[in-house]
């Protein structure tokens, strides 16, 4: 069995990541590989238990703040923490 553990969190990290492409550097003329800045909000991890996913989910509450549910039409979504943990062969 294994579970999959998906958190949505505020205060999320910009990272830059290598697109895989080349440009050319306007200042040194020499091709430079193409870099953009992502945010990643999402965070997914596989646990072999429901257990395994609860004891991740407290490590993450310890380092991110987790989103919490912002639309009121949502009822069962609505000022909860946004995490969901689903099972996967």
């Amino acid at each position: 069995m294994n579970y999959r553990l998906t958190v949505h969190v505020e205060n999320a990290e910009r990272t830059r990541v290598e697109t895989g492409r080349l440009t050319i550097s306007k200042e040194t003329k020499k091709k430079v590989a193409e870099t953009k800045i992502k945010l990643f909000n999402t965070l997914s991890f596989y646990c072999k238990t429901k257990e395994a996913c609860i004891q991740k989910l407290s490590e993450v509450r310890s380092k991110h703040t987790i989103a919490k549910g912002k639309d009121y039409k949502k009822k069962d979504k609505y000022d909860k923490e946004l995490y969901n943990i689903s099972f996967v062969n």
